[in-house]
């Protein structure tokens, strides 16, 4: 589950890296508890931050923990552990990082979480000078409150979606009564339009954490859930509320800055994995009318996916045979539901699915603050590569450290780049 990036007014970072220069030079801020560090810059020997669509967001630090100190006459063991001791780093802080360059003495640092310190772990080697590693979460993380069993009748997606949020902030208002979560009432209102003719008759959440639930949920519907974060009144400590957006869009909707990615320029590695052995043409779905009990079998093929225009590549566009899949089918049989029209969606959704993992990729860049899981890259290898494309990125791995400020990221194949 990834952050929603903030960009500085006036600074924006360039969606073609490969026009960034030599004047860029890779900085981060630390602020804990909102206030800033300066003793911490020459003790921080790194800083990473990770995103992902399925995860709620981290960053972790490691520090310098060792201070000499000065030669005391007579002492066997000289200096003391600067951080491990002390309660700079205590769980629970607050910790806000972000991350980017500094550019002929412009600041164009962008946020990448706001969260809380929830690991301290010092480590003390068998050589070397003693180190403590510091891990934050994003804010999400603390909605985790107890399990519960909710029911959601006759309701859109976006709808189920704010019942959930309306039943967390129940639980905040007794446990984190200054923070506030919200779902953007413009986007609701947006969605339920798009979504009033799949209204869900009924779903369960059993047992579940409410906003595990909505997470998982996203997946399976294919909708992004991205946060933006907010601190209000924070020059008044003692009135200041944190605001927590949740975006929850359908990832067709999500809009989000196109990096143009080149092998040997500004793609320093890039490793794509062509991958048939669970690729099927087509998925049909099993099950009954719920309201007339009688069967329903819905099936939906994977040219039909390439022709309504989904995000799936077309085994011709990499230049391998279909023939081999014509006789694979997957069969779901596991639910009833409202009419065939229902079960031929939940057919797409399975189909979609499995060939968006035809092909999948890992791949390091130089670093870009704004490209986190969500955002498209457009790969280009060579003039006439069958790796060429559009891909969607799922995860993030933000470094600086003494090799300088890069970015690693895990995506999978959309579209093929057509030759230009």
């Amino acid at each position: 589950m990834s952050a929603a990036p903030t960009t500085t007014p006036g600074t924006p970072a360039p969606n073609d890296p490969n026009s960034l220069d030599d004047f860029y030079v890779p900085g981060y801020r630390i602020l804990i508890r909102g206030q800033k560090q300066p003793h911490l810059e020459q003790d921080i020997l790194s800083v990473t931050y990770n995103d992902s669509l399925t995860n709620v967001d981290s960053v972790d630090l490691v520090v310098n923990n060792w201070d000499p100190g000065d030669p005391v006459k007579n002492t066997a063991v000289q200096g003391k552990f600067r951080y491990s001791e002390g309660d700079t780093f205590d769980p629970w802080k607050d910790l806000e990082v972000s991350m980017g360059y500094y550019r002929k003495g412009q600041d164009q640092l962008q946020r990448m979480l706001l969260g809380e310190i929830v690991t301290v772990a010092p480590d003390f080697p068998a050589s070397g000078g003693s180190t403590l590693r510091v891990k934050a979460l994003n804010i999400l993380h603390q909605f985790r409150f107890k399990q519960k069993t909710l029911q959601f009748k006759d309701l859109t997606e976006s709808e189920i979606a704010n019942k959930i949020v309306e039943d967390i902030n129940k639980d905040l208002k007794s446990k984190l009564s200054r923070i506030q979560l919200r779902m953007d009432p413009k986007e609701i209102e947006k969605n339920k339009e798009k979504e009033k003719a799949h209204k869900k008759p009924f779903l369960e959440m059993h047992n579940q954490y409410p906003i595990v639930f909505l997470m998982q949920r996203s997946r399976d519907i294919g909708y992004d859930i991205t946060v933006e974060d907010d601190l209000k009144n924070k020059d008044k400590p003692k009135e200041a509320v944190r605001v927590i957006t949740l975006h929850y869009r359908s990832s067709a909707d999500v809009l989000r800055p196109t990096y143009n990615l080149e092998w040997g320029k500004s793609l320093i590695s890039f490793q794509p994995t062509l991958q048939t052995a669970n690729q099927v043409n087509a998925v049909t779905v099993r099950g009954w009318n719920v309201q007339t009990k009688k069967p329903i079998e819905e099936t939906v093929t994977r040219a039909e996916l390439v022709k309504a225009g989904e995000k799936i590549v077309a085994l011709e566009d990499l230049a391998v045979s279909e023939a081999s899949l014509s006789q694979k089918l997957e069969i779901v049989v596991d639910r009833g539901f409202k009419d065939p029209k229902e079960a031929k969606q939940v057919a797409a959704k399975t189909l979609r699915q499995i060939a968006q993992g035809l092909v999948e990729a890992k791949g390091k860049t130089i670093g870009l603050p704004d490209l986190r899981a969500g955002n498209k890259v457009n790969i280009t290898l060579a003039a006439k590569s069958r790796f060429n494309g559009t891909y969607q990125v799922t995860s993030t791995t933000h470094t600086i450290g003494d090799g300088g400020y890069t970015t690693d990221f895990s995506a999978r194949m959309e579209a093929k780049l057509t030759a230009t």
